[in-house]
């Protein structure tokens, strides 16, 4: 009969490992056994992760369209995802135009509320009322229908990845050859933050555009310039916001990479307890852990420092828009030109054109977040395209099979091996 008998394995470079091979990131696919060298290697890499630049917004938009577009065009389930992404655009409509009616609502509740009007009052607070009863369920839905969507979104997304993952052996080859870190945190973490991001952001950027067409409308008819300070406000707030924390990006993308590469280094001291307990390199692995943790710690903290240098400008940059909008047309109140309920309604109509503005300087932390799992999936969505074109196949390292014939015997050798047949 003829049986495998011996497995070869030509790699690039002969390397020196530990307890026991690794398998997912990039930094274990190659450590020494002594914690001077584990500390090089993490020094190394820590080098490397501090000169990364973040990618410029045309290589983000490439990425993102490459990454999102498939589910939309795949034949399985393009028809019902499409319906059901053009009903979560519905019902976002229809919450904008609840936004319109109740800013109305609230002009003619105040001016009832002023003019000490019970009879208007008492009216007003029942339309109030019915409109809460009536405006309720469609934000309800729209977030259920939005949230379901990115469920089934990531569901044939996390197929499609895995499939291409393990073909052609490119698990394999993404391993052996350290090209990317953490493959597995990109299938399950980055892919379910990017489509439930994805589908939030685009529904904010849909009824931003609606918000401002609405709400325009009305804050210029009360006083023009009123819009006038609104631009300009939110226009010098954004260029701030953009100064302040464009480093963000590239702190959130390292913090993803450092966080796994230490989360990952304590599964595989539990997947291989038995060797390092029979080694006796405990101190090596904890070595190696700390050196991880201290990275992501290290990091975090300048992560941290940017965030807080940003919220000093976009917590003041909300809390001036509570009295702005008053303070520009109390003047005309004191005159007698508008009543007061009109004051409240600009109120209401400046934050609302406001926030469709400012997404940038209230989202920025959001947006750097979700810049860098794009840049991530983007990124394995690159090395996943090569495997298929067999770019990542390398004739110096290959699996070479060696069959022998070897007698049906049940005896065996010494170490467990079946002899081989007499010539």
């Amino acid at each position: 009969m003829s049986s495998v008998t011996n497995v070869r394995s030509r790699p690039r470079s002969r390397r020196r490992t530990s307890f026991a091979p690794r398998s997912s990131s990039s930094n274990d696919s190659s450590s020494t056994s002594t914690p001077e060298s584990n500390e090089k290697e993490e020094v190394d890499n820590n080098n490397n992760n501090s000169n990364r630049k973040g990618p410029d917004l045309k290589t983000l938009a490439r990425r993102f369209w490459k990454v999102a577009a498939p589910y939309w065009y795949c034949e399985e389930d393009k028809v019902q995802a499409r319906w059901q992404l053009a009903a979560v655009f519905a019902l976002t409509l229809g919450t904008t135009g609840i936004s319109v009616g109740f800013n109305f609502l609230g002009r003619d509740f105040y001016n009832a509320l002023a003019n000490k009007d019970q009879e208007e009052f008492t009216k007003q607070l029942l339309y109030y009322l019915g409109a809460f009863a009536g405006g309720i369920p469609v934000f309800v839905l729209r977030d259920y229908a939005r949230e379901t969507l990115a469920l089934r979104w990531r569901s044939w997304m996390t197929r499609y990845y895995m499939e291409r993952y393990l073909k052609n052996q490119t698990f394999y080859k993404i391993q052996s050859q350290s090209i990317i870190d953490n493959p597995d945190q990109r299938i399950v973490d980055d892919l379910s933050s990017f489509t439930g991001t994805a589908l939030s952001f685009s529904l904010t950027l849909f009824n931003a555009a609606v918000d401002l067409i609405s709400f325009s409308n009305i804050l210029y008819g009360i006083y023009p310039p009123l819009f006038i300070v609104l631009l300009v406000y939110s226009i010098g707030g954004t260029a701030l916001s953009v100064f302040l924390g464009k480093g963000l990006v590239t702190l959130n993308f390292l913090q993803e990479k450092k966080e796994a590469d230490f989360r990952y280094g304590l599964v595989r001291v539990r997947e291989n307890a038995e060797s390092i307990a029979f080694y006796g390199g405990e101190d090596n692995e904890m070595q190696l852990l700390l050196q991880r943790f201290r990275s992501a710690f290290e990091n975090l903290t300048q992560l941290l420092i940017s965030s807080r240098n940003l919220e000093f400008f976009t917590n003041g940059y909300r809390y001036l828009i509570q009295i702005l909008p008053a303070a520009v047309v109390a003047p005309m109140y004191f005159s007698g030109k508008i009543e007061f309920g009109v004051i409240n309604q600009s109120v209401s109509a400046f934050n609302h054109i406001l926030g469709d503005f400012s997404l940038i300087v209230y989202q920025f932390q959001a947006i750097s977040a979700f810049s860098a799992v794009i840049d991530r999936l983007g990124e394995f969505d690159d090395i996943l395209d090569s495997s298929s074109s067999k770019s990542l196949s390398d004739p110096s390292e290959e699996i070479c099979l060696v069959y022998n014939s070897v007698r049906s015997s049940p005896v065996l050798e010494s170490n467990g091996s079946m002899p081989k047949d007499k010539v």
